[in-house]
């Protein structure tokens, strides 16, 4: 019997958080006190990473312990997940917890949902496991949070919200790129949230030890930051992105930077209050508390937007355990890779005594719950990342190798190698450096081998490893 079996569990998640937007990061002045809370009550991973940097694929990831080759929805963003894996919410339910999902799951594209409510997919999200179920996907997406808006403020006052989402997405030709949101704090959807948040930890009462995934959409764009969040940093605070010295590309991204970094600070409230509310229940010594994102944002670095790309603002992403049971001090800083993946496989040894290829089979993951707690002091030595599916053309498809020093990425724009140590922007690529061929070899034989030990699971029809890949590479 696993001595945590009673151990709850608070996953506490954001949208598209870059790693280093925080206290005392890239940007100077931008204050997050409620992840500085955690970071001294727990312990940091300063080198985490998604397994893929975009937002479907993650989540599927953090339910199943499965990369996303081995779904047939792939390495990317454009299918629904499909039915029937096992979770680890499954395995927490048969070891008699009680789990919900409060906020962003994704587990259907934007096709799917077009003229739908998300409730109309409730029963799918509890065949995954949650017994409690209370989702919202942006302002587009009809569910209890657009509810909440017309029931409010009228049908009128809800098509009006949505034309102002609409406005901030350049990408189909919007124009109202820097502004703050006309909608009320009050009402903004990260904010319903963390109400149900609160409330859900403040009334439950089965007795059960709890599996809470609490997962935010901001700071995904659009930036559009309610005040006083909007006002709270202007262009003239951000720094100019890497590569980037046009005058009107500045202009822009500064704009962009200043407005993310209003909704990290609105998001940063937010899961202040979230912690507040697990101290007020008096759960905090029995509570173990993750924090981390899907994915990063390039913010113009490399004249790139949002995630997708190999390079560290994409998939490199913050990740904070507190755990009660550590004999790590608060406040200590991990260096190891840690994966994605890695996160449902803690959670498993949190609360089971289940093996992980019992409980999500073909999963290689590996908790990191030993490492957390100071039980052993080596995680893993580097991390994988992918994107696309090599038979596809025009996907930014790549596979890529990261540790403390390098990182090697196999990539259709052409293959890339980056001392991060010495060149933290990547800005200086080394693949056709005759002196790192060795290296190259080496870190391309890592991305191989991982790759050929993905099995497929039964519940894929159909395998995303194509052959092509490794012609490529060989």
């Amino acid at each position: 019997m696993n001595g945590n079996r009673r151990t709850n569990i608070l996953f506490l998640t954001d949208d598209e958080h870059r790693w280093d937007f925080y206290t005392g990061g890239l940007i100077d002045g931008l204050q997050t006190p409620a992840v500085d809370r955690l970071k001294r009550m727990g312990v940091t991973f300063s080198n985490a990473f998604s397994n893929c940097p975009v937002c479907m694929p993650t989540r599927f990831t953090w339910l199943t312990g499965l990369y996303a080759s081995q779904s047939p929805s792939g390495p990317r963003n454009a299918k629904d997940w499909p039915c029937g894996h096992k979770t680890v919410a499954h395995a927490l339910q048969r070891a008699g917890y009680e789990t919900a999902i409060i906020g962003k799951l994704h587990s259907h594209c934007g096709r799917t949902m077009a003229g739908r409510h998300l409730s109309e997919f409730e029963k799918r999200a509890r065949e995954r496991g949650f017994d409690y179920v209370f989702e919202c996907q942006g302002a587009k997406t009809r569910s209890r949070y657009t509810d909440y808006i017309i029931e409010k403020h009228g049908e009128e006052f809800y098509e009006k919200m949505v034309e102002d989402v609409a406005s901030r997405d350049h990408r189909i030709g919007g124009t109202n790129l820097y502004s703050p949101s006309f909608l009320p704090t009050e009402d903004r959807q990260d904010v319903f949230i963390a109400d149900e948040v609160v409330r859900w930890l403040s009334e439950r009462s089965s007795g059960k030890p709890f599996f809470l995934h609490a997962s935010f959409t901001g700071p995904h764009f659009p930036h559009d930051p309610p005040e006083p969040y909007f006002s709270r940093y202007g262009p003239g605070d951000m720094p100019p992105p890497v590569g980037v010295d046009d005058p009107r590309e500045l202009k822009y991204w500064r704009e962009q930077r200043a407005a993310y970094c209003g909704k990290i600070e609105h998001i940063d409230y937010l899961i202040g209050r979230i912690l507040d509310a697990v101290e007020a229940n008096g759960l905090l010594d029995n509570t173990i508390i993750v924090f981390s994102s899907d994915h990063g944002d390039m913010m113009g670095d490399h004249h790139l937007f949002y995630k997708i790309h190999p390079y560290d603002a994409s998939i490199r992403t913050p990740t904070i355990v507190y755990d009660p049971s550590s004999k790590r001090p608060g406040g200590t800083v991990l260096t190891d890779m840690v994966e994605a993946v890695d996160i449902p496989a803690t959670f498993l040894e949190v609360g089971t005594d289940e093996h992980l290829q019992d409980a999500m089979p073909t999963s290689l993951a590996r908790s990191f719950l030993k490492y957390a707690r100071g039980a052993v002091n080596s995680h893993r030595e580097w991390a994988y990342c992918e994107h696309g599916n090599f038979c596809e053309e025009g996907a930014r498809v790549y596979r890529l190798a990261r540790d403390r020093e390098w990182k090697f990425v196999f990539y259709e724009k052409g293959n890339m190698l980056f001392n991060i140590r010495e060149d933290p922007f990547e800005q200086n690529n080394l693949v056709d450096d005759e002196s790192q061929m060795t290296r190259v070899n080496e870190m391309q034989a890592r991305i191989i081998r991982r790759m050929g030990e993905m099995m497929v699971p039964p519940e894929s029809l159909e395998t995303n490893v194509p052959i092509e890949f490794y012609k490529g590479v060989l």
